[in-house]
């Protein structure tokens, strides 16, 4: 008995599994597999060595290797996978190559929070998942890290470049902008974007964009436009989406804050 989800973040395949007693056959991937268990003891077999990874583990399999295991009959069994190329790796990390030197790594924190990004990646909202995409770059690079590859050295980006990033998002404020477009944009991996741009804002592109949004969408209430138009005219997938985020930033909803202002 399992319960599966399963999603596309962009070139990230994700999938959520709770279970009991699942076992699988020997077989191989043509992408990188990241595996996170977060309940039960998971009994794997690679390329011909047999280990145990309990909660808090984190599994790394190259393209190619062969992989077998899995949880005893009856026994609970919770975890959250990873798959991406090797070279999709490569290219949003930064690298010219990536190969695992670590087929297990305990890190129990960085275990959760990898997990939180997959089940958030699989929200049924697009922006939550457009900032969990976000998030598993960044810590994708802490995995790499982990697992032995030695990740290049940050460049001096410059608060230049970050205010060209900045300038490309407000230009279309009104859909969402891709990171590898940002990122071809101004020269950088997808990682090296996310934490120069987070360095020197405290905030990933994204959720910049967001508070951008929900600024000029004040400004447009405040002039009277309806709370319809601005969600339409900025960008939010719906008014709900509008009156979340508005919400969310100054603790009143769009119509409440424009009947305060007829007062």
């Amino acid at each position: 008995m399992s319960a599966v989800q399963h999603a596309w973040l962009g070139n990230y395949e994700v999938s959520s599994t709770t279970c009991t007693g699942l076992t699988f056959a020997r077989h191989s991937h043509d992408e990188c597999v990241i595996g996170v268990n977060l309940v039960g003891e998971e009994k794997v077999w690679l390329d011909r060595r047999e280990f145990d990874a309990g909660p808090g583990s984190i599994t790394l399999y190259n393209p190619g290797q062969i992989q077998g295991g899995g949880a005893a009959d009856g026994a609970p069994w919770q975890f959250v996978s990873l798959y991406i190329t090797a070279a999709q790796l490569a290219a949003d990390l930064g690298l010219a190559h990536v190969e695992f030197e670590r087929s297990l790594c305990f890190q129990p924190d960085l275990a959760q929070r990898l997990a939180a990004a997959v089940k958030g990646a699989l929200s049924g909202d697009a922006l939550v998942r457009e900032l969990n995409e976000d998030a598993l770059v960044l810590l994708l690079g802490e995995v790499v890290g982990v697992s032995g590859v030695r990740l290049p050295g940050a460049a001096k980006t410059g608060t230049s470049l970050i205010s060209r990033a900045q300038e490309l998002l407000a230009a279309q404020l009104h859909q969402s902008t891709p990171l590898e477009q940002l990122g071809d944009e101004l020269g950088l991996s997808k990682f090296h974007l996310l934490r120069s741009f987070q360095k020197e804002t405290g905030l990933s592109p994204r959720q910049w964009a967001m508070q951008l949004r929900t600024c000029r969408a004040k400004g447009l209430l405040r002039n009277g436009a309806s709370a319809s138009a601005v969600a339409h005219d900025l960008g939010f997938a719906d008014q709900s989406h509008l009156n979340r985020h508005f919400r969310a930033a100054y603790g009143i909803t769009p119509g409440r804050y424009q009947s305060v202002l007829k007062r």
